[in-house]
């Protein structure tokens, strides 16, 4: 019976499309002949396509209307579903590596944009907030920073979910876990991921409860109070599960006249960075004393984060640098200035010591992060952070 439903479908369908094209409408004048008009519009594929879905469909409607057939409703549910995953997951360029990254944001990247990364998250038209949760953004996020890592998105026992490499990992309530791990989320710390849209911090806008957050930061009360974060997912992207791994993936290279140890991942970032930096110094002379100051410079270093239960810090990846010129008096760090100054948030930014501009934007610009954004403020600190630029975009565009 299906099968002959199916089949007067289609008779239905061709006697419609052939009746739409035979029969013509005298009362309608025909334009005149003019060069343009006489020339075939060549359709797309896709057009071509949409055109043909679309006859389907008013003929389908028309059939059910005249009760020859019935149309089976989707389930609500599973359609806003489908939506939702059909907005993440779309085709990115073909990378294997992160040599082709840089090279593929060298090349669409353009001054006036004020988010990096814009070239891959450019293409995504986001749906609503109530499509899209914010644990998916930020999925997506990872996803879109980290091209050549193959990563898929998808919803899994009413959590969102990023796979990787055959691991499954859950967005659980702030915290990115092993899918196992999602009942225990309430033990491990939020995940620090913000959308960076590389704007210096501003004291001057902090409330009082801001203020009060911020000055329990580094002290015994909050230490205790910290709950582990758990960087499973981080350590199984970058393969820096452990020290010895870490460093099997730890290489050498000169950076602005000094020698530098970084992740293999970052390096034809930092090769470029090197070169856009000296490139500028040429015409801008603060670039050059910024050069020609600095006094060290370090990047792989295994440790914990100062003023925190043990996070690790990105220099143990080999994925943050640290630049330091010579004789600087103004501070850096926000850690250094605590132990002084109960009042550091409150420092202004400009009694800190800054890089020169054109040097964040060349940072920024492959995906890195300045630490003079932060509340918890490093200005000599760059960390390779592609994916909080990628969700500073997402999220505006979410909310245009």
């Amino acid at each position: 019976m299906q099968k002959f439903l199916n089949l007067l479908l289609c008779l239905y369908i061709c006697i419609a499309i052939t009746s739409c094209v035979s029969d013509k409408d005298s009362s309608v004048e025909a334009f005149p002949e003019t060069e343009d008009a006489s020339e075939e519009k060549q359709l797309s594929r896709k057009e071509i396509i949409a055109l043909i879905e679309s006859s389907i469909t008013d003929a389908e409607a028309e059939a059910a209307e005249k009760g020859i057939i019935q149309i089976e409703e989707k389930d609500a549910e599973e359609t806003q579903k489908e939506k939702a995953e059909k907005a993440l997951n779309f085709a990115l360029p073909e990378v294997t590596g992160t040599q082709q990254i840089a090279d593929f944001i060298e090349k669409h990247y353009e001054e006036r944009h004020t988010i990096p990364f814009e070239a891959y998250s450019g293409q995504l038209e986001l749906p609503d907030r109530d499509l899209l949760p914010f644990g998916a953004i930020v999925l997506e996020s990872y996803r879109l920073a980290y091209p050549d890592k193959k990563m898929k998105i998808y919803e899994k026992e009413d959590d969102w979910c990023i796979e990787l490499d055959g691991m499954i990992f859950a967005w659980a309530d702030g915290r990115l876990l092993p899918f196992s791990k999602r009942v225990e989320a309430e033990n491990y710390g939020k995940q620090i991921i913000y959308p960076n849209t590389g704007k210096p911090r501003n004291p001057k806008s902090y409330s009082q409860d801001d203020i009060a957050e911020l000055m329990k930061k580094g002290t015994k009360a909050a230490l205790a109070a910290e709950k582990p974060v758990d960087n499973t997912f981080t350590q199984f992207l970058l393969k820096t599960n452990d020290r010895i791994v870490t460093e099997r993936n730890i290489r050498s290279m000169n950076f602005l006249g000094r020698r530098l140890n970084a992740h293999k991942m970052v390096i034809p970032f930092f090769e470029k960075i090197d070169s856009e930096i000296k490139a500028a110094a040429k015409t801008n002379k603060e670039v050059a004393k910024f050069i020609a100051d600095i006094s060290e410079i370090g990047c792989y270093n295994w440790r914990t984060i100062d003023g925190t239960a043990g996070r690790r810090s990105y220099h143990s990846y080999g994925l943050a640098i640290d630049i330091a010129v010579k004789g600087n008096k103004k501070p850096t760090y926000w850690e250094w200035v605590r132990t002084w100054n109960s009042k550091w948030m409150l420092v202004p930014q400009t009694s800190l010591w800054l890089p020169p501009e054109p040097v964040i934007k060349i940072f920024e610009k492959y995906g890195f992060v300045w630490g003079g954004t932060w509340d918890e403020y490093d200005t000599m600190h760059f960390e390779y952070r592609p994916e909080l630029a990628v969700l500073a975009y997402l999220s505006l565009a979410d909310e245009e």
